[in-house]
Formats: structure tokens, C-alpha cells, sequence
């Protein structure tokens, strides 16, 4: 059986979980990238996420700890399933999808049953089944990961392309599909990740600008707002946590956040011509940041436990970038993005494929979402976030090259 393939199953089954099967897989897919590298040509999409990764590695390099900063830096290793499935023989995808939707299926039961119940599904709170009963209010669903903005990052984007495939796919997989769609909207729910509720809901009513051809699709978005309305007005929890959104600031996670961008947004005004272009490299930031943190808290929360409200990262992707890899590499993730983007636009008007289709359409909604959520935390920051996108980016590459073929 074909190494990469081999990777691509093991991926499939590792991402949506959380097991240590992550970098096995990656390790047997980097073989079969070795293997077969005299066939292997780097071009499009390629060169643009190689872009990030050496943006990346420089900015490391040139740092004032470069050793820390490689040693901290995942943007070679984790960017690798990108090439790995992008080389998948192309007739494998629809069985790495269904791989990746029964293990996703898996993933979103844990959610919610740990929101319904409280009980963290994992091998050391097994014995707690025994007890088992449900809450009169749910909790957060964390599921298998650690981090409930982890847990959204890896559901949203599947439950979006499952959504899709779900519209497309005819038969038996289309049900499964449903199935799979709905229990990831379940979990998503039960997460009560904010960010993510907005990406996806932004991303379900973008979906008729990229594909407008199936007239369903017109109804899809308005299903979105009568759904998110329902919820809204009849339950409890999701209209309390809708609530915090407006009302921020009363809110600490949100205070935090403020308190984060301004201390960030300080820091890159500091910063000199080098690391306004370059940044300072991954694993410095929260070096540079502290000075800023410091006053940024006390501004917002005053100076009683002050370092309860410090964190390593300041909670928006974008500023992140700007601040670790500076003005180049920010530019050069936008250039990633809205390749991708077009690309899949362009795609969706010349493929006559609907699996492929349908495929492209999921993809781009998930994109979307983990893109808006990247305002609200840093998700390329989550080894298990960056593994599942670019994953997905790699079939998405698969399948562009389709129109070549």
C-alpha cells in the first residue's frame, strides 16, 4: 500500500481525535514524499505555503534566540500533511474523507456527551461512565482536547465540508454525510466558542457567492439565520453566551482579549525597522510582550492578580503573525489565503464534478471560518488546528489539480 496513502488514513483518523498518532503519520508521509521526489513539482499553491514556512524559518533565524525559536517554531513539521495528501492518488480521497468522517463522528459524541453530563471522555475519566447523568444545564464541551478553542478549531471546518458534501453527494454517503454534519453542529453548539459560531455563521451565509449554481444553496443561508434565531430565543445557554458578545465588557475572557491587542499593537509600535518587517521570531514574543502586558492589564483589570491575566500569545492570529514573522510574513499568509480563496472560486464556476465540488465548497466555508476565528485566538498556534488545515488544504490542492488532469 502507497506510503502517502497509508499517511493520508492515519491522518484521517488522528486529527479529529486528538491521538498520538499525529506525527507517526506525518513521519510516514514524509517517506513517501522522499520516495517519490524526483516526481514531485513544486508549483501554485505549493510555492505559496513553502512562502509561509521560510517566512517563518527567517524570521526564527534572525532572532535574538534562534536556537529557542527553532525549537519552538511548528511551521515545517506541521505544514507537512499539506504535501502529503496534496500527492494522494486522487481516486483515494472519497475514502480518506469517510475515514476522517467516522473518526469526526467519534470526536463530536465526546463533546457532547461531556456538555450534557460533564464527564471529559478520555482514558482517565472512564470510570466516571459509571456514574453517569445528565446536567439540567449543559457545560462547555471540550471533547477529547484540552482547549475548548482547540476542540471549535478542529470541529468547524469538517462540519463544514461534511454540510457540503452533504448537498452534493447522492446514495448512502449523502445520509451518512447528513448524519455527520448534524453531530458536528451538535458539538459546535455545545462548545459555545463564540468565534467560531460567528465564522461559521458568516461562512453558511457567504456559500451562494461562491457556488450559486444548485438554487437550494439560496436557501441554505436563510435555514442559517431562522436556525441561529430558534436558538437564540429557546435556549438558555446559547442566548446568555450570544449575550457576552455585545455586552463584552462584563465579560473577562473578552477584557482579556482587549487587553492583549492593545499590549500587542504597543509592542509592534516599539518595534524597530528589522522587527517591524521580520518580527521577532516564534517563541520571543511573550519576551517582548510582558512590558506591554503589564501596563495593557492594569489599564483594563488593575494591578489585583495581574499575572492571572497573562497569556503567551495575544489571542488574534493576525497581529500575531505581524508580531512573530512582521509585515512580510502577514502579507505573505494574506497571499496564501486569497490564492486559495480564488482558486476555489474559480474551480466552482469550470469543475462539472459535484463530488469534487461539493469537496471545494466545504473546504472554502471551512477556511472562512477558521479565518474569521482567527480575530478572536491564535489557531495556528494549535498543533492539532494546523494539522487538520492544512490536511485540508492538501485536498484541497488534490482536487484543484483535478481540472489540469
Amino acid at each position: 500500500m502507497n506510503l502517502l496513502f497509508i499517511s493520508a488514513i492515519l491522518l484521517g483518523i488522528s486529527t479529529p481525535l486528538s491521538i498520538a498518532l499525529d506525527n507517526i503519520a506525518i513521519a510516514i508521509g514524509l517517506l513517501g514524499l522522499v520516495l517519490q521526489i524526483k516526481r514531485i513539482k513544486l508549483k501554485g499553491l505549493d510555492l505559496r505555503v513553502l512562502g509561509v514556512s521560510v517566512v517563518g524559518f527567517l524570521s526564527s533565524t534572525l532572532s535574538i534566540n534562534p536556537f529557542k525559536s527553532l525549537k519552538k517554531s511548528h511551521y515545517l513539521w506541521h505544514f507537512l500533511p499539506y504535501f502529503i495528501l496534496s500527492r494522494v492518488d486522487r481516486r483515494k480521497i472519497k475514502v480518506v474523507l469517510v475515514v476522517l468522517a467516522v473518526s469526526f463522528v467519534f470526536s463530536s459524541l465526546t463533546v457532547i456527551l461531556q456538555a450534557l453530563t460533564g464527564i471529559k471522555i478520555d482514558i482517565t475519566h472512564l470510570n466516571q461512565l459509571k456514574n453517569l447523568h445528565f446536567l439540567h444545564t449543559p457545560v462547555r464541551g471540550l471533547g477529547v482536547f484540552s482547549a475548548p478553542l482547540t476542540t471549535a478549531g478542529v470541529l468547524t471546518p469538517i462540519t463544514l465540508l461534511f454540510l457540503s458534501l452533504s448537498i452534493f453527494e447522492r446514495g448512502v454517503l449523502r445520509l451518512f454525510f447528513v448524519f455527520v454534519s448534524l453531530i458536528g453542529f451538535v458539538a459546535l453548539i455545545l462548545n459555545f466558542s463564540r468565534s467560531y459560531w460567528i465564522g461559521s455563521f458568516v461562512a453558511v451565509l457567504l456559500m451562494p457567492l461562491f457556488y450559486f449554481k444548485k438554487r437550494s444553496f439560496v436557501l441554505v443561508p436563510v435555514l442559517a439565520v431562522v436556525f441561529g434565531i430558534t436558538l437564540y430565543e429557546f435556549v438558555p445557554s446559547v442566548h446568555n453566551r450570544v449575550n457576552t458578545i455585545f455586552h463584552y465588557r462584563s465579560n473577562v475572557s473578552a477584557m482579556d482579549r482587549i487587553a492583549l491587542w492593545r499590549a500587542g499593537i504597543e509592542l509592534y509600535k516599539d518595534y524597530d525597522l528589522e522587527y517591524k518587517l521580520i518580527g521577532c521570531g516564534s517563541g520571543n514574543l511573550f519576551h517582548f510582550l510582558k512590558p506591554h502586558l503589564k501596563r495593557s492589564v492594569a489599564e483594563v483589570f488593575g494591578r489585583k492578580n495581574m499575572y492571572s491575566h497573562f497569556f503567551s500569545s495575544v489571542h488574534n492570529e493576525y497581529l500575531q503573525i505581524l508580531l512573530k514573522w512582521g509585515v512580510v510574513g502577514l502579507l505573505v499568509w494574506f497571499y496564501l489565503w486569497g490564492y486559495v480563496l480564488y482558486r476555489n472560486f474559480v474551480f466552482l464556476r469550470q469543475s462539472d464534478n459535484d463530488f469534487y465540488r461539493g469537496v471545494v465548497l466545504g473546504l472554502t466555508m471551512g477556511f472562512v471560518a477558521f479565518l474569521i476565528g482567527g480575530f478572536f485566538e491564535h489557531n495556528v498556534g494549535d498543533a492539532e488546528v494546523i494539522i487538520l488545515i492544512m490536511f485540508l488544504l492538501g485536498i484541497n490542492k488534490n482536487i484543484l489539480d483535478s481540472l489540469e488532469g
